[in-house]
């Protein structure tokens, strides 16, 4: 008995070498910048590396005090075994994958979501309830068959606890529906189509916004202020569908007229032709929405065409940093539906957009707010579950009931519906100096997605 403990003693001590060791170690700096993991797709946080030098400084196990608390050979064979296991994982980091499109006509707003959820992990060290993050980012290029493959590999391949991102509303109802196969957890930091509130998926939550919640209020607006009578223009795909019609509903419910929709093709480089018929039919005011670049062109020529004189430009998130900086004072005018602006006056605003601004260079637009109060939020429902990612029910209780002050003003999420309850403001391009800037000329408050199919 005494050589088959020392043999098995051996062996076990060599397994525990080549584990690492189990020693706390407060003094470990993790504030290194983020970076690419090599041979792991593109990772964000401490990385692997770092965790495995974490795992190198835990505590030694001595042979003697092995023996001492095990009573036989099968004794010291379960121990060894068990107590690494429980540790390790504990210690391990939280596994998020972040799929969103960082190529193609939506890559500034994918970049923008990602940055402003890096800005909020910086200031947690990139640590919740004690447990490292680990973000892994990958590419969905605007292609929900392409999203759907990610997400298939961030699941299935690098054992993500959770899936967080998505701007394309096409792309976020094909991840959804896989993963509901799987059961997982899914966080749309980004895409407002009305159907993902609609599904009810209990691990479904949507930080951002719906296309009814920044919809509704901009066609109040539009019919008390600017006009009875509208001509819409948006691109052909979920989103755009989406908009208009919880735009047009409660417009139509007030008495006003849709002269004509018009749909675009995505990726349309030459709008002349809507443009000619838009001004042929002469409407009072317009509501538009296109993704990305789209937009960019589309305004710029809308206004070539001296359209936006005669008929006052409005829109579904037409003011975001990239279609600013991009179109210059030829934005001027333009109002919009948004959550966010960096001219939103509350301490949260003026903090988020300071600390954006030192870490990137340049102003925060609604898709970076959209990523930072996606991953407060996550953060929050985190801490309440003690770090713990894999109790699912748990989880999602804890998001159910997060709320706090976020950038763009009172964030709660709603415990029915799973979409957060928030201000929306009308805000307009203006003059500001010899630049531009955005004004908000229009609010209201507790913005509330009713959950199902209204119009």
């Amino acid at each position: 008995m005494g050589r088959m403990r020392a043999c098995l003693l051996h062996y076990l001590l060599a397994r525990l070498k080549r584990r690492g060791n189990y020693r706390n170690t407060p003094s470990e700096d993790y504030s290194r910048p983020l970076r690419i993991m090599a041979g792991k797709g593109n990772a964000y946080g401490p990385g692997r590396d770092a965790m495995k030098e974490k795992n190198s400084q835990r505590s030694h196990v001595s042979r003697r005090r092995f023996i001492k608390s095990t009573a036989g050979a099968g004794a010291v064979f379960a121990q060894a075994l068990a107590v690494p296991r429980g540790l390790a994982a504990s210690d391990a980091a939280i596994r998020i994958g972040n799929i969103n499109s960082y190529t193609g006509g939506l890559a500034y707003a994918g970049e923008n979501n990602l940055n402003g959820m890096s800005l909020y992990f910086d200031s947690v060290g990139w640590t919740i309830a004690g447990r490292k993050i680990e973000l892994i980012k990958e590419d969905d290029q605007f292609n929900p068959q392409i999203g759907l493959q990610k997400a298939k590999k961030l699941i299935e391949s690098d054992k993500a606890d959770l899936i967080i991102g998505i701007q394309a509303s096409n792309v976020a109802l094909a991840v959804l529906n896989y993963m509901k196969q799987q059961k997982a957890f899914y966080v749309v930091s980004g895409a407002g189509t009305d159907a993902i509130t609609w599904d009810r998926y209990p691990y479904l939550f949507r930080t951002s916004i719906s296309a009814y919640q920044l919809s509704m209020p901009m066609a109040h607006y539009v019919y008390d202020n600017l006009g009875k009578e509208i001509v819409t223009a948006a691109a052909d795909y979920a989103g755009g569908r989406d908009v208009m019609a919880e735009f047009k509903g409660p417009y139509v419910a007030r008495g006003g007229k849709v002269l004509k929709d018009i749909w675009t093709p995505l990726g349309t480089q030459d709008f002349s032709a809507y443009l000619t018929d838009i001004k042929s039919i002469n409407p009072p005011v317009t509501y538009n929405f296109m993704p990305g670049a789209d937009y960019i062109r589309f305004i710029q020529q809308y206004t070539e065409f001296g359209l936006k004189e005669k008929m006052p430009f409005t829109g579904f998130t037409a003011i975001d940093s990239q279609t600013v900086t991009a179109l210059g004072k030829t934005a001027m005018g333009v109002m919009s539906a948004v959550t966010y602006t960096d001219t939103i006056d509350n301490p949260e605003s003026k903090e988020f957009a300071a600390s954006f601004k030192t870490k990137y260079k340049y102003a925060p637009d609604l898709f970076a707010e959209y990523g930072y109060v996606g991953a407060k939020a996550l953060g929050e429902a985190l801490t309440t579950t003690g770090g713990d990612a894999s109790d699912k029910d748990k989880l999602a209780e804890a998001m159910s009931k997060v709320a706090f002050n976020a950038p763009r003003g009172p964030f709660r999420m709603d415990p029915a519906t799973h979409n957060p309850i928030q201000n929306v403001y009308i805000a307009q391009v203006i003059a500001s100096g010899d630049g531009i800037s955005t004004k908000i000329i229009h609010t209201t408050q507790n913005v509330q997605d009713p959950g199902k199919k209204v119009y």
